[in-house]
């Protein structure tokens, strides 16, 4: 598995993976932000690390240590998961009880562009939502917004394109996709993703590397949480 070290400003580092697919990279990019946060050696060292897709942005304390110093650390890490080893893996993936389980309502009320969704795929509405909540996503980046996690993968059958034009405002919880990924907007705002439901969950807390999957609740359910959350 190939990799790039480049230095972003003077203070970070961008780790780059270069050849492999995102499925295959997720454990390795788990595992190497684990290691680097809680590595000792660098403890007063590294102030934060970035997960997303095929990189970590890795920002440092330059007043604790030159440049070059860290990148011979990091490489030592890398080297060390990515190391051949015949009875098991050194990079993994969280324990199946990291799940997260989480309701979402697919009614049309909430779901602007199912409908279209249906016609751009030749499914009928039942089906889609069927796939997509019968899938279990990976979290494989943060962004955008504080807790918007980018889930993958979609089932092909269901993939569509982010609108030409982003929408000025995006409810809270709104679930939407966007080619092969699949989100939860934790608040409102702007954006493009094509909106096919409403989770009560908008609150649930993310993870690089963590699992998620959905199941369909009524929109009297839905309105129930809202209920419970103003309670």
């Amino acid at each position: 598995m190939q990799y790039h070290l480049d230095m972003i400003g003077y203070d970070a580092i961008l780790i780059r993976f270069t050849d492999a697919d995102n499925a295959q990279l997720l454990p390795v990019i788990y595992t190497l932000n684990r290691q680097l946060t809680n590595a000792t050696d660098l403890d007063a060292v590294i102030i934060d690390v970035i997960p997303s897709y095929q990189t970590l942005l890795v920002s440092f304390n330059i007043l604790t240590i030159e440049p070059h110093q860290l990148v011979t650390k990091i490489h030592a890490h890398i080297k060390q998961i990515l190391m051949p080893q015949p009875q098991a893996s050194r990079y993994t993936l969280p324990v199946s009880a990291e799940l997260l389980t989480l309701p979402v309502c697919y009614h049309k009320s909430l779901a602007p562009d199912l409908e279209s969704l249906s016609l751009h795929a030749s499914l009928p509405i039942d089906e889609i939502i069927n796939i997509h909540s019968s899938t279990i996503y990976s979290c494989y980046a943060i962004g955008f917004m504080p807790n918007f996690a980018y889930l993958g993968d979609v089932d092909n059958r269901i993939q569509i394109p982010r609108h030409a034009k982003p929408q000025t405002q995006v409810a809270a919880g709104s679930v939407g996709i966007a080619d092969n990924q699949t989100a939860i907007y934790p608040k409102a705002s702007p954006g493009g993703w094509q909106i096919i439901g409403q989770s009560p969950a908008s609150l649930a807390r993310f993870a690089v590397g963590g699992q998620v999957t959905f199941y369909p609740i009524s929109l009297d359910e839905f309105n129930a949480y809202d209920q419970q959350d103003d309670a």
